[in-house]
């Protein structure tokens, strides 16, 4: 015997149990009586379903703390591993309310049903009592005319279809939103045909979906039922509030199941190999998020999170910092420093932004000779508006704009690494420089031009110094000898060196959050 069977035969038998039931009771109470048993299974789900709906607040009090336990019995400490991701935090009690919504409306319909039973069997007794001949009370039975009993069968099988479509709600919802959560998800797969005799966790749960989820959802009663009234009441039941924004349980299980589908299907892991169409697939990835009210909050909150505690110098889940070398790592720490105030507000300019900067190295071949200050000066050299593309790039996004001056230190940081600080007939000429036009910042960054590109072209490194990079350094270095009469050629070595590895003073890595702009 199939499930699918199995499914059809449970609906028949309950469907004639209970049409049998309340067809016997149509015949015996007219159709008054089968009409206020309608009336109170209208009621009673209507009632249910709106109260089922705040059930999150219950949830926050009473089930959430209840399923915590749960997992910790299980070692799993949520709320400890969770502790850095307030969103995740504040979000997890909403989402168990929605879930469990439905099976609750069920507790609710069913006391709403019993108690509106009760009040009405006062108005509808079978019979009532007189007076006699003899003064004794005599009880009377209500007649009640064949029409209305006929009446009262016929809607006492309306009855019956409607209380256990009604029943049937939570169960069939469940189904469905599995289902569809399935199709979303195997829909962003670009996977070849699954085959039962596979044992990938894909085809696994692929086919325990059509096995067992299916034969629910394409019943014939539930199907009837949920494109009816079940989807509307269900949805209902699984929305909620936060932030002052609405949303479901099935559009943002929908969302993020077809997420993480085209973030399984993205294979490109290595950076160094990302190309075009990668930078591509990755915006696809971004734009599903405008999707969710739900998913760019957690996200947010996990990458602030992460950030955040690489930014201090700590890990995460046991996750690592990246470590690009000393060329990028200023700039990874500037970046860090702002997104660990990313908001789910921000996050897909964010991302979008950063995807833009990455399609900018990615046609430009930065990504494949990250490493190489002389290939990635060449690079420079032969694409001189780069930079000016990348600090526009960032500076359309308020809260990202104080990468475009990183940008431009980086740059500088690949024309001092390739610097030799034990040529002395280099050094020399930077520190009388210096001396000479400290206080001249427009000179200074003349010279520097000059002393810098001629030490390139000896090295046979074919990179062109603009303006805007030694005017940063002419910048960087009034500010580090301002004042000074005399600077010695040991402290000019010393300098160079520093700002070739780190750029940034020492403590001045965190971002200034006057720096910091967030849409309102």
């Amino acid at each position: 015997m199939t499930y699918e069977l199995i499914i059809s035969i449970v609906v028949l038998v309950l469907l004639a149990a209970i049409g049998a039931i309340l067809v016997v009771r149509g015949l015996r109470g007219g159709w008054i009586k089968a009409l206020m048993s309608t009336g109170n299974i209208v009621l009673s789900a209507f009632l249910a379903c709106f109260i089922a709906r705040d059930f999150t607040t219950i949830a926050r009090d009473y089930v959430y703390p209840v399923f915590i336990g749960i997992t910790n019995l299980f070692g799993l400490s949520l709320e400890q591993s969770l502790a850095d991701f307030e969103e995740i935090i504040a979000l997890m009690p909403l989402l168990i309310g929605m879930l469990a919504a439905p099976a609750l409306f069920l507790v609710f319909f069913n006391i709403f049903r019993a108690i509106f039973g009760f009040v009405l069997s006062f108005f509808l007794k079978p019979s009532r009592k007189v007076k006699g001949e003899n003064g004794e009370k005599v009880k009377i039975k209500r007649h009640i005319p064949v029409w209305s009993r006929v009446v009262g069968a016929v809607i006492g099988a309306v009855n019956a279809v409607l209380l256990l479509t009604v029943l049937t709600l939570p169960f069939g919802g469940y189904a469905f939103l599995v289902r569809h959560v399935s199709d979303a998800y195997f829909e962003n797969l670009n996977t070849p045909e699954y085959t039962r005799e596979g044992e990938t966790p894909h085809e696994i749960v692929y086919f325990a979906v059509q096995d067992y989820v299916h034969p629910i959802t394409d019943n014939w009663f539930i199907k009837a039922g949920y494109n009816t009234v079940g989807r509307p009441a269900f949805t209902h039941m699984t929305e909620t509030v936060y932030k002052d924004t609405e949303f479901g349980l099935e559009s943002e299980a929908i969302a993020a199941t077809g997420l993480f589908g085209k973030v399984v299907d993205f294979t490109s892991s290595d950076f160094s190999k990302m190309d075009e169409q990668g930078v591509q697939d990755l915006h696809g990835i971004v734009d599903t998020l405008d999707d969710s009210v739900v998913i760019p909050e957690i996200m947010a909150s996990l990458i602030s999170g992460m950030c955040d505690n690489w930014a201090s110098g700590e890990t995460l889940l046991g996750m690592e910092k990246p470590a690009l070398g000393e060329l990028l790592d200023p700039s990874v720490d500037v970046l860090l420093g702002l997104l660990a105030t990313t908001e789910g507000k921000t996050l897909v300019e964010d991302l979008n932004t950063l995807l833009d900067v990455m399609d900018l190295l990615v046609r430009h071949e930065i990504f494949e000779n990250l490493g190489d200050s002389d290939k990635l000066m060449d690079i420079l050299s032969q694409n001189p508006q780069l930079i000016s593309e990348l600090q526009a790039t960032f500076e359309k996004n308020e809260h990202l704009a104080p990468m475009s001056a990183e940008i431009k230190r980086l740059c500088v940081r690949a024309v001092t690494q390739t610097l030799d600080m034990e040529n002395t007939e280099l050094t020399g000429k930077l520190t009388d420089s210096i001396n000479s036009y400290k206080d001249q910042p427009e000179k200074l960054s003349q010279e520097l031009g000059v002393i810098v590109q001629d030490y390139l072209d000896e090295q046979g490194v074919a990179a062109t110094v603009g303006t805007e990079l030694t005017d940063e350094m002419a910048a960087a270095i009034g500010k580090e000898f301002e004042g000074r009469d005399d600077v010695s050629e040991e402290e000019v070595i010393d300098f160079v060196l520093n700002y070739a590895s780190t750029q940034l003073p020492e403590g001045s890595v965190d971002i200034d959050p006057d720096d910091i702009v967030l849409p309102e």
